[in-house]
């Protein structure tokens, strides 16, 4: 499912979520990159939406599939709830 149809905010949260979820399958950011031919450095600016014309939006779309959409989402809903529930102020 494309990442427009998800409630996807790209930055730190999502980053972490999807090396989070490589790592969980045994692999990290590093070999997919490696993998996939794509620097390590763009796939950074991807997660982070730093990178959100049509290739970034691709590359991230990849890289959620590669790390499991259905994982990705939910461990991502996770985050942004215990972030909701950090007291104002409190360090990330």
């Amino acid at each position: 499912m494309p990442v427009k149809d998800k409630m996807f905010q790209p930055g730190a949260i999502l980053h972490e979520v999807i090396v989070g979820t490589l790592r969980s399958a045994g692999t990290s950011l590093e070999a997919w990159c490696e993998k996939n031919g794509v620097h390590p450095s763009t796939a950074r600016t991807a997660t982070h939406g730093q990178s959100g014309g049509d290739k970034g939006q691709a590359l991230l779309q990849r890289l959620i599939d590669d790390a499991g959409p259905e994982l990705v989402l939910a461990v991502y809903r996770k985050r942004m709830i215990l972030e909701a529930r950090k007291p104002e102020g409190a360090a990330a």
